[in-house]
């Protein structure tokens, strides 16, 4: 069983910039008193939180329509505007009850 005050694995990456986005980061790390190394680390990190966001908002659309095409169930836009309506003057609102 590994211990908990073992390091997460860590693997050495290789990538080529150009110099001014190089003269950039290293500005921008002396600015923030941060290294060149913590800022492209914070990048990657806050860039692929975005990208599996945005994948995981388009499964759901792509559930959503598997799920309409198969039962019928939707809500009119008449509807989604009455419930959004209702939302402004109560978060709790609830959404209208899907039919075929």
């Amino acid at each position: 069983m590994p211990s908990t005050l073992e390091k997460p694995r860590t693997a050495t990456v290789t990538i080529k910039l150009d110099a001014s986005y190089r003269d950039r980061l290293k500005s921008l790390a002396i600015t923030k008193k941060r290294t060149s190394h913590y800022l492209v680390k914070e990048a990657i990190e806050r860039y692929l939180k975005a990208e599996e966001a945005q994948q995981a908002i388009l499964q759901s659309v792509d559930d959503s329509v598997a799920l309409f095409e198969a039962t019928g169930l939707h809500i009119t836009l008449d509807e989604f505007i009455g419930w959004t309506e209702a939302v402004k003057l109560d978060r709790n609102a609830q959404l209208p009850v899907c039919h075929t």
